[in-house]
């Protein structure tokens, strides 16, 4: 959950101004906004998530390097933006508008 506030900060910082905020329907995100002060307005539905949540079973299922660990795969900070990089580029994974 901890996870989610910090990810919304960063978002803030990215855009400026964020309009609504959707999630599942796991209450741990509406007490953890209402504990930090997120006033913005958050909507649990599963019609805005599914393309996000559709997007990381695709990196999980495509980038063997998220879920082994195998001698020959590299865990390194570089490495690993070096394959989402090219994984994004490929797959040209955009943001809903």
């Amino acid at each position: 959950v901890e996870s989610a506030i910090t990810a919304y900060r960063l978002a803030l910082q990215a855009v400026g101004e964020i309009g609504a905020i959707f999630t599942d329907a796991n209450s741990c995100y509406a007490l953890a906004f209402k504990r930090n002060g997120v006033t913005v307005p958050h909507l649990e539905t599963k019609a805005q998530t599914h393309l996000i949540e559709s997007s990381n079973s695709s990196i999980r299922d495509n980038l063997a390097r998220f879920n082994r660990r195998t001698k020959r795969v590299s865990k390194t900070v570089q490495m690993l933006e070096i394959t989402l990089n090219l994984f994004f580029n490929r797959h040209l994974i955009k943001s809903p508008k």
